[in-house]
């Protein structure tokens, strides 16, 4: 074998196994790129699903204010819209379950939203409702309800974080090992 084909030879080889390494490495980092956009979108679903049960309690809350401020039908009108809302986002929420303890919370912010329900459905009733009874009643189930939301939407802002930095120490780790 003349030298010229054992030169030709060796390049062809380190070709080889360049070209090697780079399949392996794109296979490595595909399902990875794959994993994380899963992981993520699930967690912005349910983050997206907070915030917008957090905007229609506080407009049910708004609404029982208006109710209560003698225009009782527009509050109804307004707590019903939103009423819908929530229990949409909620639904949503619930179907997104992805972390552990958000399912105890989603079902901790359902038992206390039957109980706003049924708080309302009370000062509808009285024959002269005040806002003394609203904040003796019904406040403290909204401020549950609020705060139980933001608690599900930061468990999975936090989740979305570490998924990130988590691919993102993969991803190096992948590109070091390609490297060498």
């Amino acid at each position: 074998m003349k030298l010229k084909d054992k030169i030709l030879l060796g390049y062809s080889l380190s070709l080889a196994l360049v070209v090697l390494v780079e399949i392996w490495g794109i296979n490595s980092l595909r399902p990875l790129g794959k994993a994380s956009e899963a992981i993520l979108q699930e967690n912005y679903n349910s983050i997206l699903a907070a915030e917008n049960t957090i905007d229609a309690i506080e407009r049910q809350d708004s609404a029982i204010l208006l109710f209560l401020l003698e225009n009782s039908s527009r509050g109804r009108q307004q707590f019903r819209q939103n009423q819908i809302k929530f229990l949409k986002w909620l639904g949503r929420a619930e179907g997104n379950v992805t972390i552990t303890g958000e399912a105890e919370i989603i079902a901790d912010i359902e038992a206390t939203y039957r109980e706003y329900l049924k708080a309302f459905s009370q000062l509808q009733r009285d024959n002269s409702p005040t806002t003394e009874d609203y904040y003796q009643t019904i406040l403290p189930l909204f401020d549950q309800i609020r705060d139980r939301c933001t608690k599900l939407r930061i468990i999975n802002q936090e989740t979305m974080e570490a998924a990130s930095a988590n691919a993102q120490e993969v991803s190096s780790q992948a590109i070091l090992s390609m490297s060498l």
